[in-house]
């Protein structure tokens, strides 16, 4: 990260102060001819620009970037790096989805903070694998761990979903929107999930 991090502004210093040579050069050439040093005068105030602005990437720029780096990679409460949820959604293009699952929940266990790995294992447990008891307990933790209450009761009715549409539970369905409505009074469209839990009633009920 340290490297990638700063190759640009590296990579733009160095080009700079390439120019900035030449220009120098060219600007003493013609002070020695037409004893003009005004061109020589702006390429010493070049160079003076270029050194405060090395003295800032130095100094302020790569320690603060490291710092970052620690941030991100270094504890292990915090959010996993992209490159560990990206390593994990090769295994997902190459069909290995059981042992994505794993390391989905190895994420999700080694780190609370870790929503996205929630959410990528309920989307692999629901679509790919087909094992919608791992789904469910996939968006269960992810209510848990979200912050915000609009995406909590987002989660709470994906589960209500599986329920319905995969398990084909309605018992099971209507304890999840009930518990949804009580703990999300103002989810949207609440009267319509009223209405639904009085349908999947009957179709409990035929069904017995």
């Amino acid at each position: 990260m340290h490297d990638g991090h700063l190759a640009g502004p590296k990579a733009q210093l160095k080009y700079i102060a390439s120019l900035l040579g030449v220009l120098t050069a060219m600007a003493v050439l013609i002070g020695l001819l037409t004893t003009i040093w005004l061109p020589l005068i702006g390429a010493l105030i070049g160079w003076a620009v270029v050194g405060v602005y090395a003295l800032f990437l130095f100094l302020v720029i790569e320690p603060g970037g490291d710092a970052l780096g620690r941030v991100l990679v270094s504890s292990g409460s915090s959010t996993p790096s992209v490159a560990q949820h990206s390593n994990i959604e090769t295994m997902v293009t190459r069909g290995e989805y059981a042992r994505a699952a794993q390391a989905y929940q190895a994420a999700i266990d080694g780190s609370p903070a870790d929503l996205v790995a929630c959410e990528k294992l309920g989307q692999l447990a629901l679509r790919e694998l087909k094992d919608y008891p791992r789904a469910v307990q996939a968006y269960r933790e992810a209510e848990k761990r979200s912050p915000e209450p609009r995406r909590q009761a987002g989660y709470a009715l994906l589960v209500a979903g599986i329920y319905r549409d995969n398990l084909k539970d309605y018992g099971k369905t209507i304890v999840e929107l009930r518990r949804l409505l009580a703990r999300y009074p103002d989810v949207p469209n609440a009267d319509r999930l009223r209405a639904e839990i009085d349908e999947l009633k009957a179709m409990h009920f035929e069904a017995q």
